[in-house]
């Protein structure tokens, strides 16, 4: 039971890591094929206001991916797994 509680809170720490990875590569893919969208649209308005927002650091939210859904399931299960670490085993009377 200790190994599985130790392999739950292991496994929690790289759902969350990995879905932060996740999360910042699709940013910035979706980030890449917005501006590319507003390169090929060839309207002035439009590509001025795209210098503006990377010049400020403006995206729009569409772009950007949240890691805290998998955040929030990593910390699930390792909290799942220090539950089952605190759980003491009655003793043999």
């Amino acid at each position: 039971m200790r190994l599985f509680a130790w392999c739950l809170i292991v496994s929690g720490l790289v759902i969350g890591s990995i879905f932060v990875s996740y999360a910042i590569h699709a940013t910035t893919m979706h980030e890449a094929v917005w501006i590319q969208r507003e390169l090929q649209s060839q309207d002035t308005a439009r590509l001025r206001q795209l210098i503006r927002d990377i010049d400020e650091g403006l995206r729009p939210a569409g772009v950007i991916v949240s890691p805290w859904p998998g955040v929030v399931a990593g910390a699930g299960v390792s909290a799942f797994g220090i539950l089952l670490l605190a759980i003491r085993r009655l003793e043999k009377v």
